[in-house]
């Protein structure tokens, strides 16, 4: 067996990896410049896809094995998605990563700029169109806020006998919370939502700091 200066060597030579989900994906938050004022670009996924068919999302998706990095796969979507050149999106800075556990899945959101709104051109087998919301509605208007409630049940292989407190994991509920974000019949909830309020709390809490840049 090994002794405790062993262990201690093994693990400063070679630390133990990080664990990483089964999936990562990477979207982009784009900001656009429409009658000289700033708004947040959006699409609606198209009607015959078959994951989360006609919700709102930002353009993005699964990180691949042939990306460079998690930035350009992010960059590779978007270009995909809304017909763009890379020329046409210049990143800001990355965005807090936000996980949906039962997905496995780590969504690695950047801030970027995309130039030009007329040169978008959709690809309809996985966007049904786009829109946008000002800034200003965005930062005046706080989302509403909504409940839902989780029931986690121990599966069949679950030994809920070797627990100490059993009754307090059979059909354990938890309740989670979520944004809605409205805009002229549009809306935008789930993880897109997430993103989006995280970036407008962090751009209010700068803009009203008192050394704002």
């Amino acid at each position: 067996m090994p002794t405790i200066e062993q262990i201690e060597r093994i693990f400063k030579v070679h630390p133990a990896p990080s664990s990483q989900p089964a999936k990562q994906a990477a979207v982009i938050l784009p900001l656009v410049t429409i009658g000289g004022q700033t708004h947040v670009l959006f699409q609606t996924r198209a009607h015959t896809l078959k994951k989360q068919p006609g919700e709102t999302c930002f353009p993005g998706g699964h990180v691949e094995p042939f990306d460079d990095t998690v930035a350009h796969a992010a960059i590779r979507e978007c270009t995909e998605e809304l017909g763009l050149a890379q020329t046409d999106i210049t990143m800001i800075a990355p965005l807090p990563k936000v996980e949906a556990p039962h997905q496995q899945l780590v969504i690695h959101p950047y801030l970027a700029n995309i130039r030009d709104v007329h040169q978008i051109t959709i690809d309809p087998s996985e966007v049904a169109d786009w829109f946008t919301i000002p800034l200003a509605y965005l930062l005046t208007n706080p989302p509403q806020i909504g409940h839902f409630n989780v029931t986690v049940e121990p599966a069949e292989d679950f030994p809920i006998e070797k627990i100490a407190n059993q009754g307090g994991y059979i059909r354990r509920t938890y309740m989670l919370q979520e944004y809605f974000y409205t805009y002229k019949g549009r809306t935008v909830w789930g993880l897109t939502a997430r993103i989006l309020q995280q970036f407008l709390s962090h751009l209010q809490q700068e803009m009203t700091s008192s050394d704002p840049l």
